[in-house]
């Protein structure tokens, strides 16, 4: 071994870190060199990229020089006031082992067995921090998995509400056994994905490789980006100044303490005076201080505890597994992507670095089935920025385990992907089949795919998991037939396709692959009117206009805001409303449709309230309704005129005793006549339509917003309130539609 004896005291000892070695700035050289130091990420068995600018930073005594050699070459700096330190080796190709010599006059410090090769960060939460020890064939793997050229490393667990300089605790580098990943993070062992990553990305390049792996089970992306990363994204907006303000140099932490100090200043006297009479003193005001940013799902606090602290060691890239704890937020999802990649770029000022990551698995999570789906979909966008790719795996999933034990092919597909776009390694297939086009032939749709010369299946059946639908937005299975690279699609429902999803389910393991065995990914294409459905059913509608359009399954707010389908109220300023309709869709099991069209004369002349319930002053409704029509496909359903119509619309709390004493309302019963409670507003709250003297709730949207939580049905429910109150059943339905229509006066 090369260096002093004190090169053991930092030393990985079947898995245990000798933290007081790193901390003291003795990772490896001469005892009692306190003043001289390097971050945790400098250790023996280290790597080093190859063919690039390789920073080496640390501290020392203020003015002195540091200077650092290794191979053939030798470069300084100078301490700053500060005691920080860079300096940059020029870029040296791959080889070793070599000694990293790092001296000053303070002291001296030796790395030893130092590789240089390709590193590479891997991170994410569980799937990706997932232990060797716990993967399909590791106990076949361990017998083989012996390898000098590859090199690992594992970030302890932690969080902070601002950017560490170094790691609080880590596994240092060791070469890859199956002792040292065993051993690795106090024995829960290294992560499979990452070993495996690095396994055949080494056997593909014929280099070192070094793995660091910083990871965290059940996290959030937001937690393991950069501020850098928020700040451009207008969708990311919200969270950026989130942490503005908890960053005590930020303008808006500086102002809110500011003002918080004002308010104790002008407390104070109050409180004395309060005091000298005997009197209670008014209530102590807060205070900014403490950073709410203290927990490992918070914006930063793992990028600024197990990530900063390895900026800027040089890397050609990460590779990440995460998602599943952002699962329901669609398309926001892929600006997130974008500002992890691009934020991580930022801090290491490298526009090039890569980033590889793993599209979710398929998994039963029992409820909202489309959400996974829409989770593949924003990734799938994800992998479009450049410098990025995407490993598909729904082929090796397992249903009843969010963690899939084969890491091998995981791990494998990462590093075709490095191989491939990094590496330029073209021969290597890193891609599966992906959606390119459709063209509809009668009533057929002909959809072309990418990355594919010739389609087949993994068990020679027919392609499985498509869906097309017509006009009306409802998906009917579709049979699938190979041409080539293109799959033919027909189903007896549609005569007319419009659009098509492949594997729109948490649970679809679709069967189609290409010619490499590597899986098609999930989609969606084409486009169906919002509309289409309330056409095809109600000629009725003519003359009506849109004005929303929302999914009452699964509605979303964003900043107290319903994220509307579409939302043209304002395309109507200025015009007077004559009559305001409703269109209701609901599609069940097996996919049966229920809907229901109600026609009203306007009750207002504010679009802002004939939504979505809101809050707003005025915007409460409960009253007969005028020349109300009904149509439905709902047998037992009162249709056509109706003198006895009713509304419930309002965005508070609601009682079940009768408000305005209608005929044969139910005072125990949530009904067509309830008790408003403003006291919580916004609360529960109901968009409600009855036929007062049948008795019947026509339909109802109530608790919007409880998203997949809020009840919503057509006809009475069967439940203990005819008006669906507190049924929760939004997330029973395969989907839905709402559609708000108006009639002008200009019409």
């Amino acid at each position: 071994m090369k260096g002093s004896s004190s090169v053991t005291t930092c030393r990985i000892v079947f898995g245990t870190l000798i933290l007081t070695a790193l901390l003291s700035g003795l990772p490896g050289g001469t005892a009692g060199a306190a003043a001289l130091r390097l971050p945790a990420v400098f250790a023996d068995h280290a790597v080093l990229q190859r063919n690039a600018s390789v920073p080496v930073w640390g501290w020392a005594e203020p003015g002195e020089t540091v200077t650092v050699a290794i191979a053939d070459q030798t470069a300084a700096a100078t301490a700053d006031a500060d005691g920080r330190w860079r300096v940059d080796l020029a870029p040296m190709p791959a080889g070793g082992p070599y000694e990293l010599a790092v001296s000053a006059p303070s002291g001296s410090l030796t790395f030893s067995d130092i590789l240089l090769g390709e590193v590479w960060l891997a991170s994410g939460q569980s799937n990706m921090q997932w232990s060797i020890k716990n993967t399909d064939g590791w106990e076949e793997e361990q017998a083989r998995c012996a390898n000098d050229q590859i090199r690992i490393a594992m970030v302890f667990r932690e969080h902070s509400p601002l950017p560490l300089e170094d790691l609080r605790g880590w596994t240092p580098w060791a070469p890859c056994t199956a002792e040292t990943m065993n051993a690795c993070y106090n024995g829960e062992g290294f992560s499979g994905v990452s070993y495996y990553f690095a396994k055949y990305l080494q056997a593909g390049l014929g280099v070192p490789v070094g793995i660091i792996n910083t990871s965290w089970g059940g996290t959030r992306i937001e937690p393991w980006t950069p501020p850098a990363g928020f700040e451009p994204i207008p969708s990311l907006a919200g969270i950026a100044a989130h942490i503005r303000a908890n960053q005590p140099g930020s303008a808006e932490y500086q102002q809110a303490l500011n003002d918080a100090l004002a308010k104790v200043e002008a407390w104070l006297p109050a409180a004395r005076t309060a005091l000298a009479n005997g009197a209670f003193a008014p209530a102590l005001p807060t205070i900014a201080s403490a950073s709410a940013l203290n927990n490992e799902q918070a914006p930063t606090t793992l990028y600024n505890a197990m990530v900063a602290p390895l900026v800027p060691y040089a890397n050609r890239g990460f590779i990440w597994y995460q998602g599943e704890s952002n699962r329901g937020e669609g398309m926001l999802y892929r600006d997130k992507m974008e500002a992890l990649i691009n934020g991580w770029r930022s801090v290491w000022n490298d526009d090039d670095l890569a980033c590889y990551f793993v599209q979710l698995a398929p998994f039963n999570y029992g409820n909202n089935p489309e959400a996974l789906a829409e989770i593949w979909e924003a990734q799938t966008a994800a992998a479009e920025i450049p410098g990025a790719g995407m490993a598909v795996v729904n082929d090796i999933a397992n249903l009843s385990d969010i963690h899939p034990r084969n890491k091998d092919d995981v791990g494998k597909r990462l590093a075709w992907l490095a191989l491939n776009k990094t590496y330029g390694k073209t021969d290597v297939v890193c891609d599966g089949p992906a959606f390119d086009r459709f063209e509809v032939v009668g009533n057929a749709m002909r959809v072309q795919f990418k990355h594919a010369k010739a389609l087949s299946t993994r068990d020679g059946a027919a392609p499985t998991w498509f869906q097309i639908c017509g006009p009306d937005g409802v998906y009917h299975p579709a049979a699938a037939a190979i041409d080539g690279a293109t799959v033919v699609l027909t189903a007896a429902n549609v005569a007319t396709p419009v659009a098509v999803r492949f594997a729109w389910d948490h649970c679809a393991e679709p069967n189609l692959m290409n010619e490499a065995g590597l899986p098609a990914s999930a989609f969606r294409a084409g486009s169906v009117p919002v509309d289409g459905a309330l056409r095809m059913n109600v000629p009725e509608s003519e003359g009506f206009e849109l004005v929303y359009a929302l999914d009452p399954t699964n509605l979303v707010y964003e900043n107290d805001t319903p994220r509307y389908i579409e939302d043209r109220h304002a395309a109507f300023a200025g015009k007077r409303i004559e009559r305001v309709a409703y269109y209701l869709q609901l599609v069940g099991p097996e996919n049966a449709v229920q809907w229901v069209f109600a026609a009203m004369d306007a009750f207002t002349q504010d679009l802002a309230h004939v939504g979505v319930p809101v809050p707003g002053p005025g915007a409460q409704y409960q009253q007969d309704l005028a020349n109300l029509f009904v149509k439905t496909n709902v047998a037992g359903l009162p249709g056509g005129a109706l003198p006895g119509g009713a509304l419930e619309l309002w965005a508070c709390n609601y009682g079940a005793p009768a408000a305005r004493n209608l005929p044969g309302a139910d005072n125990a019963r949530y009904d067509f006549d309830d008790t408003m409670s403003m006291a919580v507003n916004p609360g529960y709250g109901c968009l409600q339509i009855h036929d007062v003297p049948s008795g019947t709730t026509l339909f109802a949207f109530n608790n919007p917003r409880a998203g997949r939580g809020a009840d919503v049905g057509i006809g009475n429910s069967t439940g203990q309130n005819p008006d669906w109150t507190f049924a929760g059943n939004a997330g029973k339905y395969a989907g839905g539609t709402l559609l708000v229509l108006v009639k002008t006066a200009s019409m």
